[in-house]
């Protein structure tokens, strides 16, 4: 290989791995769904620990007295009536600004104990987030039933 054709070669090389890099880099939106996503596999497959490792510990409900504890609480009840559980979650807007973010979501939940849903509900849900040692955390939620 010819000195001219060896630099072009190392040159397309750099400039490849410089691409690649740069698709790796860190996306907030893409995490912040990942992390929205991960929360609802939790919930599927029954790791209540797992959803509420995203739930920061100052969490509360715009509407009223609501933390983490009485998500926990929430959280054990849904399981207890519910041997399956099902979830479709859009993430309907994000807007991100710096360590914080904003998500809206439309949730789609069935459940019940056989093999088809007994019941199913809506949830329009308005969340915000912060980034708490490089993770995503909500830290605030207000939530209604959808139509």
């Amino acid at each position: 290989m010819q000195r001219r054709e060896w630099l072009a070669a190392a040159a397309v090389a750099v400039a490849t791995v410089a691409a690649l890099a740069a698709c790796s880099r860190s996306d907030p939106e893409r995490e912040l769904r990942a992390t929205i996503d991960s929360m609802a596999r939790a919930l599927e497959q029954r790791r209540p620990g797992d959803f509420l490792d995203a739930v920061a510990e100052d969490f509360t409900r715009e509407s009223g007295a609501f933390g983490k504890q009485e998500a926990k609480r929430v959280l054990a009840g849904v399981l207890l009536r519910n041997e399956k559980i099902n979830l479709a979650v859009v993430v309907t807007e994000v807007q991100v600004q710096g360590e914080r973010a904003r998500a809206q979501l439309r949730v789609v939940a069935a459940g019940g104990a056989g093999l088809l849903p007994e019941r199913g509900q809506v949830w329009e849900f308005h969340t915000a987030w912060r980034r708490e040692r490089g993770a995503w955390k909500v830290y605030n939620a207000e939530w209604r039933e959808g139509l």
